[in-house]
């Protein structure tokens, strides 16, 4: 993100990965919906017989062809609709798809892994596919399941209608003050069951906290997140999340706290809820935004009681000495957000079945 303290957001929505999904098989349970119909079903088997060419190098210089399953082809096989795509980056994607069996939308996350770097398939990789199935949260969006096919990975989550909150605030700028307090409570309320478990996500910023129907807050993409009780050393070296929210201690490449580091980027998600703006200018040289860290000259608008509080909060999230900063506990206690204590906005969570007996293992490394 590059943007000058008074400007509006303007950084372009990051891409993700999300398929349809369906099962192996069609359940023998019957299902209380019409939507599972004989057209439903041959268009799945048509789908599910898709296959492309493919071709690779061998040693010797000589091109081999193959056919494969396509995508929508692998996901037909689980009795999912493969719908639009929602976003791509360097070797993702996100699409929507339709989950039959569950009869309701699926957001699918599918990482070519021929694409990706061995960094991230060694270490940040395992680490999503070992952490993310584990936690649950209201506020946190569920991996219902995920599986290898075809030197990809699938990864069905949770389908959050209403977009992510880099998008909301480029349309709105400020978020009004009951959505604000409300959605910096759930963040908070995720960061601290995260916390409590040692897991530690290293990635916050607008473009994973995405809405559900409901305008419930909930926090997604779990590539940089960490085990801290599966780690030799309890401080972590990474450079981990992107400029704009990253703490102090991690731009000056130090060992840090990544529990601190969370904070931190919760006081700039914060700052922009109650501004509409970035706290920091973003920038290559590293000192230069050290600089703004520590002079701290922000912008406010004009103050009544609770825009005071929510202020002293984000002030106190941005300590600059990581161990004099507060641990979750302490911001998520603070004054300002008590009327979220008594006007949370309602969740309507949706049941599903476990339909996979034997889940595959990730190793976090």
């Amino acid at each position: 993100m590059a943007l000058a303290t008074p400007m509006r957001l303007s950084t372009p929505l990051p891409t993700l990965n999300t398929e349809e999904k369906s099962s192996d098989i069609i359940p023998s349970i019957s299902i209380s919906t019409s939507s599972i119909t004989n057209s439903n079903l041959t268009k799945l088997y048509k789908y599910s017989q898709e296959t492309e060419i493919k071709s690779y190098l061998d040693p010797n210089g000589t091109i081999h062809q193959y056919r494969q399953s396509t995508e929508r082809a692998l996901l037909a096989q689980r009795k999912i609709f493969l719908r639009k795509k929602l976003g791509e980056g360097s070797f993702s994607s996100v699409r929507e798809g339709f989950d039959i069996f569950h009869q309701h939308k699926v957001a699918i996350k599918i990482v070519d892994t021929q694409r990706a770097s061995k960094d991230f398939q060694e270490k940040f990789l395992p680490r999503e596919l070992d952490i993310w199935p584990r936690v649950n949260h209201e506020n946190i969006i569920k991996m219902y399941d995920h599986f290898i096919e075809c030197g990809k990975i699938f990864m069905v989550l949770e389908f959050a209608s209403q977009g992510d909150l880099l998008t909301y605030v480029q349309r709105v700028g400020a978020i009004p003050e009951q959505k604000r307090t409300v959605w910096s409570y759930q963040l908070c309320n995720a960061i601290k069951y995260l916390h409590g478990l040692e897991l530690v996500h290293r990635d916050l910023k607008l473009e994973n906290l995405l809405l559900d129907i409901n305008d419930n807050m909930k926090l997604c993409d779990f590539g940089f997140s960490k085990d801290v009780l599966k780690c030799k050393e309890y401080l972590s070296k990474t450079y981990c999340g992107s400029r704009a929210y990253v703490s102090p201690e991690i731009l000056l490449g130090l060992p840090y706290d990544a529990k601190k580091a969370d904070i931190w980027a919760i006081g700039v998600i914060l700052y922009i809820f109650v501004t509409g703006v970035m706290p920091f200018k973003e920038d290559k040289n590293n000192q230069l935004i050290l600089k703004q860290h520590q002079k701290l000259q922000l912008h406010w608008s004009i103050e009544n009681e609770r825009e005071q509080s929510a202020r002293n909060l984000i002030l106190n999230i941005f300590t600059y000495d990581w161990q004099k900063r507060p641990n979750i506990q302490q911001v998520s206690s603070h004054p300002w957000f008590t009327i979220s204590q008594t006007s949370k906005i309602v969740s309507v969570p949706i049941i599903r079945s476990n339909r996979t007996a034997n889940k595959r293992k990730s190793r976090s490394s």
